[in-house]
């Protein structure tokens, strides 16, 4: 079998922008979906590999629950006679709670999605509406209940953590109620405030850095005491749940973007679609080209496999980079170990709960 491939599909529609969003989404521009899915499907086409087995497929946003449903099961469709489709393939669709209907679920189920991402993000309704979500708690709960009865059995919760005004006991009911709904996977992330997004103009009071950690380790405490084993800094998942499209990612395996603002890496190289829906229109492609060389690629590789709690691999970074790691950076991993922020064993080079916490100055350590 020839390597495997993930493949993501950017649907950058949504019925409004959230406050704090810096993504490539489109509210409002119902009059482009056709011609934006046509051209979706040709370059799904045009891409055609029967050799490359996709293990994966992801259709992220903007908010993909938002657009008519035929238009998602067409391009699982196209990835199906482009690609060798593996049976078992995990096939995610990101869904707003707003948006979901019995009757969706069960076409999404029926047509092969079989991973649903809830972005429910807080269980606070002032929250909600401060950051401008469209959904309520009592959605997110709706949700989980419809997708059980349409089938689903891999449910994942994403949640926000620093929340203009969030108070810690706010952020413990949120993790409380995600626990009590018993998806398979939950994220959290602490909120970013990108510049030019409505958030930003606002300048609105967020947690300080202390409490920033206090609520990350909050939430290990009580998904790991709920049986959820963290396995990326914002990943938890119950056994045999992990997210296998985004492990492609942080292991460097090849993936293939597909729809205005998509990356790829494949073939040794990074590339990227254009983010803008009339550029996209216009036929441009895969532009921003780089080929990833030896010493950068083991750059990413520290990079991105420090953010998964299993670490770096020595044999596979061996048997990728023909040279033992910690080569060249021994002094960089002695002090990283001697401070309690990493460990280096016979087989793996990994971050400790507290190297998590501050993952990206040791990256500037090891790099």
């Amino acid at each position: 079998m020839v390597n495997p491939l993930s493949i993501y599909i950017h649907i950058p529609f949504c019925r409004s922008k959230c406050a704090y969003c810096d993504f490539a989404s489109y509210p409002g521009r119902e009059d482009l979906w056709e011609a934006y899915f046509r051209a979706l499907f040709s370059e799904i086409e045009q891409a055609s590999d029967r050799e490359r087995r996709v293990e994966t497929v992801f259709f992220g946003g903007g908010t993909p629950s938002f657009v008519p449903v035929a238009f998602i099961g067409e391009a699982l469709e196209g990835v199906a006679k482009a690609f060798d489709l593996a049976p078992g393939a995990e096939v995610t669709l990101e869904a707003n709670p707003g948006t979901l209907t019995p009757e969706k679920l069960a076409a999404y189920r029926a047509m092969g999605v079989n991973r649903l991402s809830l972005g429910a993000q807080s269980f606070d309704a002032a929250l909600l509406r401060d950051v401008g979500r469209i959904h309520t708690p009592e959605d997110v709960e709706a949700a989980v209940r419809m997708a059980r009865a349409a089938g689903f059995e891999n449910v994942s919760l994403d949640l926000m953590y620093a929340l203009p005004g969030q108070a810690m006991n706010q952020w413990e009911n949120t993790l409380r109620r995600a626990i009590e709904l018993s998806p398979e996977h939950v994220s959290v992330y602490s909120l970013i405030v990108e510049e030019h997004t409505p958030i930003a103009a606002r300048a609105p009071e967020i947690p300080d850095d202390d409490e920033v950690v206090e609520m990350q380790r909050l939430a290990t405490a009580l998904l790991e005491e709920a049986g959820y084993r963290r396995y990326e800094i914002s990943n938890y998942a119950r056994e045999g749940f992990r997210c296998r499209h985004n492990v492609a990612y942080w292991k460097r395996a090849e993936y293939l973007g597909f729809g205005a603002a998509a990356h790829s890496f494949f073939s040794g190289e990074r590339f990227e679609n254009p983010a803008g829906l009339e550029d996209y229109l216009a036929g441009r492609r895969r532009e921003n080209r780089k080929r990833i060389f030896s010493a950068e690629a083991e750059e990413e590789a520290i990079l991105l496999g420090t953010r998964m709690c299993e670490g770096i691999s020595l044999s596979s970074f061996r048997s990728e980079f023909g040279r033992d790691f910690p080569a060249g950076r021994e002094a960089a991993v002695q002090k990283l170990v001697e401070g309690g922020l990493a460990v280096l064993d016979r087989d793996a080079f990994f971050l400790t709960e507290r190297g998590l916490e501050l993952q990206s100055a040791a990256v500037l350590e090891l790099l």
